[in-house]
């Protein structure tokens, strides 16, 4: 994203600039745009959004919106699909973020801006061909391995059967994708009224197996896209104003 942004047509045409040490997370600036590293799952995603949540306080920035841009297993949808995040559920099927505070339970609502997802959908199907792009539900899981159902973990006590019933249900409630952050990614966004929009691609239909048989090459290229698809939509934005 931040190599595509280097583009002296855009009102905004700077090369990439690096922010502040790099030992937890890398940050770039490309004109008004913040690409930041977030490592993987939802503690290492909370570190990163409460400190560049400060920093954009701090630097006084005004109607910021967040993306989170990655990969996702897919529940029936085709590998190479992007997903736009409609609401995020937990490993319990729940729509909100639970965090123990202060020795308690603190649950929070994972809400999506619809109206977001649905201009950066409407953008994205406008100005790039070859990329299908479907909106759903998204599971944030606390486990790449048995929090998502594979089988191919060092622990694993149930059966295809039931990890098929599992992902079924998931499909039935709308859940199209599984990753590791959204839930608490749209809680986080939520809670603060920032408006935000998660974009993954599918390496592989959950659904037809656990293992993604994909080419590097083309693996390289899917995961391309949802970038390309989020830029889309920042480019038009950058153009408008």
């Amino acid at each position: 994203v931040a190599a595509e942004l280097e583009d002296t047509s855009l009102p905004y045409g700077l090369s990439p600039t690096t922010i502040g040490k790099t030992d937890r997370y890398s940050i770039y600036k490309v004109g008004p745009v913040l690409i930041s590293s977030h490592g993987m799952g939802m503690p290492s995603m909370s570190i990163l959004l409460h400190e560049v949540t400060k920093l954009l306080h701090y630097a006084e920035a005004k109607d910021v919106t967040y993306f989170r841009l990655g990969s996702s297993g897919g529940i029936g949808v085709p590998p190479g699909t992007v997903v736009l995040t409609t609401e995020g559920l937990n490993g319990l099927m729940e729509p909100y973020y639970s965090l123990p505070v202060l020795g308690k339970i603190v649950h929070r609502p994972a809400k999506i801006d619809l109206s977001l997802v649905r201009c950066i959908a409407r953008v994205a199907k406008e100005r790039i061909m070859g990329i299908e792009i479907v909106e759903g539900k998204t599971m944030g899981a606390d486990c790449f391995y048995e929090g998502q159902g594979r089988l191919d973990g060092a622990l694993c006590n149930y059966d295809d059967a039931e990890k098929m019933l599992f992902l079924k249900k998931l499909h039935g409630k709308g859940v199209r994708n599984i990753e590791m952050e959204a839930v608490m990614f749209a809680s986080f966004t939520n809670e603060l009224s920032i408006p935000a929009a998660v974009a993954c691609v599918t390496l592989l239909n959950r659904l037809d197996g656990d293992q993604v048989l994909t080419s590097p090459e083309e693996l390289q290229a899917w995961d391309e896209r949802p970038g390309q698809v989020v830029l889309a939509y920042i480019k038009e934005n950058l153009y408008s104003n």
